[in-house]
C-alpha cells in the first residue's frame, strides 16, 4: 500500500489522541518522535513504545512515496480484570488496561506525577475506599453524568466499571479488582489529603501489607487542587452584579487553608442547605492567575469548559458589554456568551 511521506506520524497521532475505539489519553505525544518523523527519511523497521505499554511497529521504505508492509501491536499490557476488552460504554463491567501509570518506573515521570496528584485530588473530593467485614475492598468515585470521560480515563488506566446512579444524574466509577487497586493505591499513596480519605485508605492498607504515606505541604504547582476542583468546585457569574467567583466547598477547613495561602481568596461558612466552609475566589487578578495554573494542570472535567471561557468574560466586561445598548454586536456578544456559559455541558 503507496502512504505519503507524513503518513506514520498522521497514523501515531491519531492512536495517540484518539486510542483505540475512541478513547482518547490525557497524555502529551513525546515530541522527539514527531520530529523525526517529519523531519528525516523514514526507512526500515520503525519501532514506537507507548509508556511501555504497547508498541506500533512499521517498515518502511526510504522513497518519496513511502511503503508500508507491516504495521501491529506488538505488546499489550496484562489486565486479569478484562474479559470484555476495549469496552468503554456505561454498565459495562469490565475494562482493558492500556496505560502504565507507575510513576516510579515511566519514562514520562513528570506527566504521570501529574496525572497521581491529580487523581489523588479527585478521589479526596468524590471518591471513598471501602473494606467490609467479609474482606470487599474497592474504590468508588461518584461525579455527574457529564463527567463520564473523566472516569473513562480512570477506567482506562485501572479497570473497573462504571454504572449510572438510579434517580440521580450520576455515573459512579467501581474498582474493586485486587491488581488493578494495588496498582492505583501505589500511585496515590502519599498524595491523598483529605483526612477522612486517609483513614479510610490507612484501613486497606493495613489489609494489604501496605504503609501508608503522609502528605508533603502542598506546592503551588501541585496538581491535587485541579483534581479537588473537578470534584468539589464550582464557578458561577451572578448575573446581578456580574461577578464570577470560583468555588470549593468542604465540612473542614483543614485542606482548604492551605489554598488560601497559595491562591488567594478566603474561607468563609455557607449556611446554605448544608452548612459548610467555602473557600472562594472573587479578584479578578486573583482569578486570572489561578487560570494559567490549569494551564499547567488541567481540569479534566466538564468544568473545564467554562474555565476556558472566564479570559472571554473580563475581555467582555472590560468592553462594559454588560452595558452595552440592546441589539449592537457587543450587546449580542454578551448575550452570546451566556449561551455558551450556561449550557456549558454540550461543550464537553
Amino acid at each position: 500500500m503507496n502512504i505519503n511521506r507524513h503518513t506514520f506520524i498522521y497514523v501515531v497521532i491519531y492512536i495517540w489522541n484518539n486510542g483505540f475505539f475512541g478513547q482518547g489519553w490525557p497524555f502529551e505525544l513525546n515530541k522527539n518522535i514527531i520530529y523525526f518523523s517529519s523531519q528525516q527519511t523514514i526507512s526500515g523497521d520503525v519501532n514506537v513504545n507507548f509508556l511501555n505499554t504497547f508498541s506500533i511497529s512499521c517498515l518502511f521504505n526510504s522513497i518519496s512515496s513511502l511503503n508500508t508492509t507491516n504495521v501491529k501491536i506488538l505488546k499489550r499490557s496484562y489486565n486479569p480484570q478484562v474479559t470484555k476488552a476495549l469496552s468503554t460504554q456505561v454498565d459495562t463491567s469490565e475494562t482493558i488496561c492500556l496505560l502504565s501509570l507507575d510513576h516510579h518506573t515511566s519514562s514520562f515521570g513528570p506527566n504521570i506525577t501529574s496525572f497521581n496528584e491529580w487523581l489523588a485530588g479527585l478521589i479526596d473530593g468524590d471518591g471513598c475506599f471501602l473494606l467490609n467485614k467479609k474482606g470487599y475492598v474497592s474504590l468508588e468515585i461518584t461525579m455527574e453524568i457529564r463527567d463520564e470521560h473523566c472516569l473513562n480515563i480512570i477506567k482506562n488506566n485501572y479497570g473497573g466499571s462504571l454504572k449510572l446512579r438510579s434517580n440521580a444524574n450520576a455515573i459512579r466509577y467501581r474498582l474493586h479488582h485486587k491488581s488493578g487497586l494495588l496498582k492505583l493505591i501505589h500511585n496515590i499513596n502519599g498524595l491523598i489529603r483529605n483526612p477522612t480519605r486517609i483513614l479510610q485508605l490507612n484501613k486497606i492498607c493495613v489489609y494489604y501489607g501496605i504503609n501508608i504515606i503522609f502528605p508533603n505541604k502542598l506546592t503551588y504547582s501541585n496538581a491535587w487542587l485541579a483534581g479537588f476542583f473537578d470534584a468539589d468546585g464550582t464557578i458561577t457569574i451572578n448575573k446581578t452584579n456580574n461577578q464570577l467567583s470560583i468555588s470549593v466547598s468542604q465540612k473542614t477547613t483543614q485542606i482548604l487553608e492551605p489554598l488560601v495561602e497559595l491562591y488567594g481568596g478566603h474561607i468563609y461558612i455557607d449556611r446554605g442547605k448544608y452548612t459548610s466552609f467555602k473557600w472562594y475566589i472573587t479578584e479578578k487578578l486573583t482569578i486570572l492567575k489561578l487560570i494559567e495554573y490549569f494551564k499547567i494542570n488541567p481540569s479534566r472535567s466538564g468544568k473545564k469548559n467554562r474555565l476556558h471561557l472566564i479570559p472571554k468574560f473580563y475581555e467582555l466586561k472590560d468592553l462594559k458589554a454588560h452595558k452595552a445598548l440592546e441589539n449592537t454586536k457587543l450587546s449580542k456578544s454578551w448575550d452570546n456568551f451566556f449561551i455558551q456559559w450556561d449550557n456549558y455541558d454540550d461543550y464537553v
